[in-house]
């Protein structure tokens, strides 16, 4: 009889999951069901800016085919959430109590939980309904304050782009200059709140913050640094006579800490988040006093051998989830190999397009995780800590070169051969080039003015087959093209490779791989 993993959470690291077992579940040595609280499968989460800007539709984020995958094994259980664990007779409870409430038993577990926002809770004032007043300390969240974390918010606030209506954004890390991004593209008019000097302070050094204020800035972005919201107004719409019966509460405005009032119809609240790991911790599992359930380098949890936990929930090694897509891809091959060889399965061998076996990645105790600004007007990456002195004799060596006129920024911190950071500002080749090098943390060009050479000498359709194409997974030229070969789209190369499946940039570049004609033809 096979054996029945459980996956608990039903998004992009969990599909990963899926396609990683997929030998084992097409040979029917293992069974799986997965999980989710959403009522659509697993989606590319980190292009739901896309989706609010209007560019693409819900639907073409898709990641799992719930119908493709019910015959080999996989079910896909959407809009249920999982109310608790029993480690002991290693069944989940699902529903919301009651006489709602199933049980669901497995052989392996899987937490693929996430995370979830922290939204403040912001004092309210004005009227709603029939003059119904709303005191300061409501407590209610106003309609039209988000996070921008799932489809519904993103189809929410593509909605208020349509019709014009003015957006907060609040927050200067990545998430937050991602979502004015997107909607500044589009023409959206949209605010930029954020409490620090600079977007992206804790990301990148002085000089590259003042840079992207000023991209920003140009892009349509209106940015008030050092500011915070005081105090949400609400009221309820005119043209919705069940909200003014109600008395439900519409955003309509807000006043910042500098004392101005700006009007918004939304309010995008990306101000942190928090890994999901109630059910661990009420299971009785270790998790971190600030979130993230333990696990080791194969993703199980220590307490029970039963259980695992990839991606934004998981704590590997006691570290602090990463919140970025890569490291979670890497959790969902170690776990596959960690599953396959406890329940008894062959170990799968990928192959690329010629039949030849495809390594996996080595992990690296200098490895520095990218981070990738996902925009199509600007290309920002950056990683580890590029904020050094380049005066101290005795500090780390330090490469910089700006041309702000021309929007475009390099810095690299580096001790010997080894990468400590790089920030990189309207140079996406060489963004690709050291995000490459960050995953081994190491650097071997001296010469450092080679990679601005190769920026301008080349552009980005003369990738060597070794150069990054998909900045996420970390795909390289050459793997794409091997395994364009046997393809007919993006997502069939996706799930050869993992390019395309991430923020989506690389996309249009491997749909020009796809449409040229075999090279045996043109002999």
């Amino acid at each position: 009889m096979s054996s029945h993993v459980v996956v608990v959470g039903c998004g992009p690291v969990a599909a990963r999951l899926v396609q990683e077992l997929r030998p084992a579940l097409e040979s029917g040595a293992v069974r799986m069901t997965v999980v989710g609280a959403e009522p659509v499968p697993a989606y590319q989460r980190i292009r739901l800016g896309d989706v609010a800007s209007g560019r693409i539709r819900g639907g073409d984020l898709s990641m799992l085919d719930p119908g493709e995958l019910a015959a080999i094994g996989v079910g896909i259980r959407t809009g249920t959430t999982v109310t608790g664990l029993d480690r002991a007779r290693r069944t989940v409870r699902l529903g919301r109590g009651g006489l709602d409430e199933t049980t669901l038993g497995y052989d392996r577990l899987v937490l693929a939980t996430g995370a979830e926002a922290v939204i403040p809770d912001f004092p309210v004032s004005g009227t709603v309904g029939r003059g119904i007043s709303v005191a300061a300390s409501a407590g209610q969240r106003p309609v039209g304050v988000m996070a921008l974390r799932e489809m519904s918010e993103a189809e929410q606030l593509g909605r208020a782009v349509r019709a014009g209506r003015p957006v907060v954004v609040l927050g200067g890390g990545v998430l937050g200059v991602e979502a004015a991004l997107a909607l500044a593209e589009v023409g959206a008019p949209v605010t930029l709140l954020h409490r620090g000097h600079l977007p992206l302070g804790r990301q990148l050094d002085p000089d590259a913050g003042r840079l992207l204020l000023r991209q920003l800035a140009g892009a349509g972005v209106q940015v008030r640094p050092d500011c915070g919201v005081q105090e949400l107004e609400v009221s309820a719409r005119a043209e919705d006579r069940a909200t003014a019966a109600d008395g439900v509460p519409h955003l309509v405005g807000l006043r910042t800490t500098q004392g101005r009032r700006i009007p918004a119809a939304l309010l995008v609240a990306c101000t942190g988040v928090r890994a999901r790991d109630r059910l661990a911790a009420d299971a009785g599992l270790d998790t971190l006093p600030r979130g993230g359930v333990v696990v080791d380098g194969d993703g199980r949890c220590p307490d029970d051998p039963a259980v695992f936990a990839i991606g934004d929930c998981a704590a590997p090694s006691g570290a602090r989830p990463s919140g970025l897509i890569g490291p979670g891809w890497d959790q969902a091959r170690a776990t596959a190999l960690a599953l396959r060889e406890d329940l008894g399965c062959p170990a799968a061998v990928e192959l690329d397009a010629a039949g030849r076996p495809v390594p996996g990645p080595e992990a690296s105790p200098r490895r520095l995780d990218p981070l990738v600004v996902k925009s199509h007007s600007l290309s920002v990456a950056c990683a580890g800590d590029p904020d050094a002195d380049p005066w101290d004799p005795d500090g780390p060596s330090v490469s910089t070169w700006a041309d702000p006129g021309a929007g475009q920024y390099l810095r690299i911190v580096t001790d010997g051969e080894r990468m400590l950071g790089f920030v990189a500002i309207g140079l996406p080749r060489s963004a690709a080039e050291l995000s490459r090098h960050a995953l081994t943390g190491v650097l071997p060009a001296a010469d450092r003015s080679a990679l601005l050479a190769l920026e301008h000498a080349a552009g980005d359709r003369a990738l060597g087959p070794e150069d990054v194409l998909c900045r996420c997974s970390g795909a390289t030229a050459g793997q794409v093209g091997d395994a364009v070969a046997g393809c007919a789209t993006v997502d069939e190369v996706g799930d050869r490779c993992g390019a395309g499946t991430g923020c989506g940039t690389c996309r249009g570049r491997i749909e020009e791989m796809l449409a040229r004609p075999p090279v045996d033809s043109l002999v």
